[in-house]
């Protein structure tokens, strides 16, 4: 025994070829079950999920071929190895499309079953670990986005908060304008992507200002009409 855990469960209606697997790959460490017919299948899979299922095609009531697409759909993460007497190409291409792993003829070479199960799981355990390090890396992704998004907005809020700095009178006027704004966007039911932007467009809306110098933003109404004039000036 070489202390393999993976469960596998034999589906096939003849006892003679269950035991016959069962005692085989058990002998390989493998934990392995027995179903004789489709419904003693799923039910065991039920209760008991197994890492690969060894199926064969010939059954009595629904056959290994109509089971496969429903253990796929159901059992996504199980591998399939479909077993059958005939040794027929259309067969195992069909099956390979359906999503089985691989196809084995009887009477069974059990060194090759055995190999052809070390296969099996191999794929399956590398197309696992690919989907982890996917999802890991796309959360990674996201965090960083998230990071990077908050250090943006927090600059532009600091930037808000220099351009009213230089003018004292209107001082609180952008963050004003952008709860004002936003209450707007979301009483018309915009998106929330829609509702960020103009939070931000909210917020640096007077950005021109910084581009006067504060002896003209600061000089009493006398300067008033220039102020204007420079305030016309600034880029929409």
């Amino acid at each position: 025994m070489t202390g393999k855990r993976e469960g596998i469960l034999i589906v096939d209606d003849e006892e003679v070829i269950k035991k016959l697997l069962h005692q085989k790959l058990s002998g390989e460490g493998y934990q392995c079950q027995k179903a004789s017919s489709a419904a003693q299948a799923l039910d065991e899979l039920k209760s008991n999920p197994v890492e690969l299922v060894i199926l064969d095609i010939k059954m009595p009531g629904k056959s290994g071929m109509e089971l496969l697409p429903e253990l796929r759909v159901r059992y996504p993460d199980t591998a399939v190895i479909m077993a059958t007497a005939i040794a027929d190409t259309g067969t195992a291409i069909q099956c390979m499309r359906e999503g089985a792993y691989d196809y084995i003829t009887k009477p069974f070479n059990l060194d090759e079953v055995v190999l052809s199960v070390g296969r099996a799981l191999e794929k399956r355990r590398l197309e696992l670990e690919n989907r982890d390090y996917q999802q890991r890396l796309e959360q990674r992704v996201e965090e960083q986005a998230k990071k990077i998004r908050a250090s943006f907005i927090n600059a532009i809020t600091a930037l808000a908060y220099a351009l009213e700095a230089k003018d004292i009178y209107t001082s609180g006027h952008s963050q004003r304008v952008t709860e004002i704004s936003v209450a707007i966007a979301r009483e018309f039911g915009m998106s929330q992507d829609s509702i960020d932007k103009i939070r931000l467009a909210g917020l640096v809306h007077d950005i021109g200002k910084i581009g006067i110098k504060e002896s003209v933003l600061n000089k009493p109404s006398s300067a008033l009409s220039r102020r204007k004039q420079l305030g016309h000036s600034l880029p929409a």
